[in-house]
């Protein structure tokens, strides 16, 4: 299943060698763990870009989060296999 979201999430992120990555969020009460990140893109929204993760977390759940420097503030975008 898929679902197309905008749900503002806390993430908890390193930032390692000049860069970031998502480690863990909360959604909805439970927090999800990042056990892999599949891929990363960035696509410019005005003056700002916008940063993509693209990640697994348990059970195969795959999702899509964006970091927003103008928040600045995460936002889980997407998510699939029976996430609800």
């Amino acid at each position: 299943m898929f679902e197309s979201l905008n749900d503002p999430v806390d993430v908890l992120t390193a930032f390692l060698e000049g860069g970031f990555e998502p480690l863990r969020f909360r959604w909805k009460g439970k927090v999800v763990r990042i056990r892999k990140v599949t891929g990363r893109w960035s696509r410019r929204e005005g003056q700002a870009v916008l940063r993509y993760f693209a990640v697994e977390g348990g059970n195969d759940d795959t999702y899509e989060l964006c970091y927003d420097p103008r928040g600045p503030r995460w936002i889980l975008s997407r998510a699939w296999n029976g996430v609800a």
